[in-house]
């Protein structure tokens, strides 16, 4: 990471993260599109249109998730608003370099502040990033355990397999920021960069990780990996 708190890569020179399979896209429009079903009358939140305070932090997401958003932004984006994003958003830390800003925050606009709103991730959806405390009492509305678990498991899992990227031979990416898998699905090379930034900095920023020699996910934190069980 740089002086001027940003991942250094150039994001606006990717070209693989354009070209995946369309058997990859179809996969995440449908998942995607059965999540936005089961999810269509809970979405319903009280929050003030100005406030954009669970924005902020590291917000992580699944392959499916990432595809998806890439999909969106292809279909309904032209390339100079593509590239203005790559170039100047994504890949952007916030003040303590311990996480991502989401590079899909508008921070000028009074509300709506989500360039990517019909096309957000589930947690975005679910309410709560945990990334601030609200201002304002809200009242989301009520999703119970066994709905939220059924949408995880259509974005996270293909059958009784998770979804993860190859790093290389010992690490696999299963959930991260989108900057990380920006890095994870574009090349060869980025990948090796993204590598290289979670041995030099002994941080994933969020992103969870899986040790495939070892059957085990966990976390990068100062250098030191922070094991659990299966998410």
């Amino acid at each position: 990471m740089n002086k001027e708190n940003r991942i250094n890569y150039s994001f606006a020179e990717m070209k693989g993260i354009y070209e995946r399979p369309e058997t990859l896209n179809n996969f995440a429009r449908e998942r995607m599109e059965r999540v936005k079903r089961l999810l269509k009358d809970r979405e319903k939140y009280s929050c003030p249109s100005s406030c954009k305070l669970c924005c902020y932090g590291s917000i992580l997401m699944s392959y499916t998730e990432f595809t998806y958003i890439m999909v969106n932004m292809q279909e309904n984006w032209n390339m100079n608003d593509l590239q203005r994003i790559f170039e100047q958003k994504v890949g952007l830390l916030q003040d303590d370099r311990r996480a991502l800003l989401c590079p899909f925050l508008d921070e000028k606009a009074s509300q709506k502040h989500c360039l990517i709103y019909h096309a957000r991730p589930l947690i975005c959806r679910v309410f709560g990033t945990t990334a601030a405390a609200c201002n304002e009492p809200i009242e989301p509305s009520f999703l119970d355990e066994e709905a939220f678990y059924f949408a995880y498991n259509l974005l996270y899992y293909s059958g009784e397999q998770f979804i993860a990227l190859n790093l290389d031979e010992k690490i696999a990416l299963y959930e991260a920021p989108f900057a990380l898998w920006c890095l994870a699905d574009d090349s060869s090379e980025s990948r090796a960069y993204l590598i290289r930034l979670l041995e030099i900095e002994g941080d994933s920023l969020q992103g969870v990780l899986y040790d495939r020699p070892n059957n085990s996910f966990f976390v990068l934190e100062d250098g030191f990996k922070k094991g659990f069980s299966e998410p």
